[in-house]
């Protein structure tokens, strides 16, 4: 079963290799940005993520309303994962700056997680060090 999960993984990981960074972005071939990538990757897992909140993502949007990226997460429903406990396919959360989480990435394994940068695209990050500094839970789906 697990060797079945990091084909699969991996293999849907080939189309987004040259995935360009786009902020708002939710179609690949114009430019997805962390919640595009995540929207996309799942959905050929079967699982539905929405892309949005049904309000405009503006700039800076953690200034107004530091909650808004880990009330979506939890309104998907799943159960909460603690990083001890994590495993391939779970959806981790993370902060970046001012201690708002307004990133994610999805775990290919318990200690790598594949995530959108603004810089580089598509990123296979290991989870340690500033990472786990800046890890504040996932969820599973399955």
């Amino acid at each position: 079963m697990e060797e079945n999960i990091q084909e699969k993984i991996y293999g849907v990981l080939k189309k987004y290799r040259n995935a360009k960074f786009l902020r708002n972005g939710r179609i690949l071939e114009e430019g997805i940005d962390c919640l595009g990538f995540i929207k996309l990757f799942y959905e050929d897992f079967g699982i539905y993520v929405p892309g949005d909140d049904g309000k405009p993502i503006e700039e800076e949007w953690y200034k107004k309303d530091p909650e808004r990226y880990i009330r979506g997460i939890k309104s998907l429903g799943y159960k909460d994962v603690k990083i001890d406990e994590l495993q391939a396919l779970d959806l981790a959360y993370f902060v970046i700056s001012h201690d708002v989480i307004t990133h994610a990435g999805i775990m290919i394994s318990d200690r790598e997680f594949v995530h959108m940068s603004p810089k580089s695209g598509l990123l296979i990050s290991r989870l340690e060090r500033h990472w786990r500094r800046r890890f504040r839970g996932a969820i599973r789906f399955f």
